[in-house]
């Protein structure tokens, strides 16, 4: 709900305000949770906090389905086997949740708002608010590069489909840059929010595609002809440990999957009455509707393609009309988000080039989005395997931003010794040993 102009609120925000407020008098009153009741006050004082926890969740579970990991984590999940892969699921998703929770126990502990990334780090650790800047730089610009390779990977086919030429991929990929850089050189953004709702419907029927496919009420809804599953006598195995090196490439995607951190502030800052036990219910509801989802889309197609399984599942279905739509579909929202990811890499690596030579203008914002642009369009062109953008991104930013950041966040904010710091050290050091260990073997 957007906040309040010129001093009035709606009769919603006056019940809720009224109703937050006694909240926070009855906290301070019995003293139950005084972190709790300094950030509720700060909210107030900034007119935040009116959403409901409903809202939170959807938000969070925007941020894990929105995007395209759930197309890469089955061919993540050929190199594990379907037993192994669910067992790197649930881990990678725990440690998601784990490391929103330290995040936000933290935002509250220091009682700012709006709180986010930046202001928490900056708070308790000034000096690594340059990691934060660079995890975010890369993350969003490879997640924004893998847009692009969705579209070059689902949009030729389904063209095709409906009758028009053969196109090149890079072709394709050309003609949806064209659109999607053009949207990225806007300076504001906020008209394409709307993308996030629609992201989620597509999510949704996509996954009800593939399990169609799998259940086949129908000749339309046979990826293999009549042969039986999987197709083309691949092999599918409950755990393979076959090829290690093809493991550890996959182990970051498994990672990028889950990774939700960047949007726990929101929640903090916009859901009412964030107690401790609130906002983890909000982030278990969240990654188990988004664990149900992808475990689903990455099981059920492993099921269905075996070991020949494409690094972007729908790339793998035969041509019809409702996969064709589909694959439509998944290419507009990726062209439409590709500007939202475009957009924070870009501010970051401007802050970045600040606390080198704080000289600003115009020249340097172009020159930064010129970079970022050509950058993203070269990679997609040029790299044909989504698995890979996904495993790069996953062992760089996605690391950082849900293992090392919220490790050093906690540890910095809460220094007295109990054992959530010392789990909280234990996360940060896995993200230091798995990024370096993972970037190598993603080289080999």
């Amino acid at each position: 709900m957007p906040a309040a102009r010129d001093g009035m609120y709606s009769s919603t925000q006056a019940q809720n305000l009224l109703q937050t407020e006694s909240q926070v008098a009855l906290s301070v009153a019995s003293g139950s949770s005084t972190a709790t009741s300094v950030f509720e006050s700060a909210k107030l004082a900034k007119e935040l906090g009116f959403a409901s926890a409903r809202s939170g969740i959807l938000v969070l579970a925007n941020t894990v389905l929105g995007g395209s990991g759930l197309l890469g984590m089955p061919s993540a999940l050929a190199k594990s086997g379907y037993a192994l892969g669910m067992l790197f699921m649930v881990f990678f998703a725990f440690c998601s949740a784990f490391g929103c929770h330290l995040l936000q126990c933290s935002a509250r502990r220091i009682g700012q708002a709006p709180c986010s990334f930046y202001s928490v780090s900056n708070a308790v650790a000034p000096r690594w608010t340059w990691l934060i800047d660079s995890a975010v730089m890369v993350k969003c610009f490879g997640v924004a590069t893998s847009y692009l390779i969705i579209v070059g990977d689902l949009a030729p086919p389904a063209l095709v489909f409906f009758g028009f030429r053969q196109f090149h991929r890079w072709e394709v990929i050309l003609i949806g840059f064209a659109v999607a850089g053009s949207l990225a050189c806007c300076r504001n953004l906020s008209g394409l929010k709307f993308t996030a709702a629609g992201s989620l419907l597509i999510v949704t029927w996509t996954v009800v595609l593939i399990i169609l496919f799998v259940i086949q009420p129908s000749k339309t809804f046979q990826p293999c002809g009549h042969q039986e599953l999987p197709c083309g006598d691949a092999e599918v195995k409950a755990v393979d440990l076959s090829d290690p090196l093809a493991l550890g490439k996959a182990l970051p995607v498994f990672i990028f999957g889950f990774t939700c951190q960047q949007n726990i502030f929101a929640v903090c800052n916009e859901v009412r009455n964030t107690t401790c036990r609130r906002v983890d219910g909000i982030i278990a509801a969240a990654l188990f509707i988004s664990f149900i989802f992808v475990s689903l889309a990455s099981v059920l197609g492993y099921l269905t393609f075996g070991d020949n399984i494409c690094s972007d599942v729908l790339k793998g279905y035969p041509s019809s009309s409702v996969v064709a739509v589909t694959r439509l579909l998944y290419s507009l929202l990726a062209l439409l988000s590709y500007p939202l990811q475009i957009h924070p890499s870009r501010a970051s690596a401007l802050a970045l080039m600040d606390l080198v030579r704080p000289t600003g203008g115009a020249h340097r914002w172009a020159a930064v989005t010129l970079l970022e642009l050509i950058g993203s369009l070269l990679i997609a062109i040029t790299v044909m395997d989504l698995g890979k953008v996904l495993g790069v991104v996953g062992a760089t930013g996605s690391t950082m931003v849900s293992y090392i950041l919220p490790g050093i966040v906690y540890v910095q904010t809460f220094r007295t010794f109990h054992a959530k710091r010392l789990l909280a050290l234990g996360q940060l050091l896995l993200g230091c040993i798995i990024m370096p260990v993972c970037l190598v073997l993603l080289f080999l």
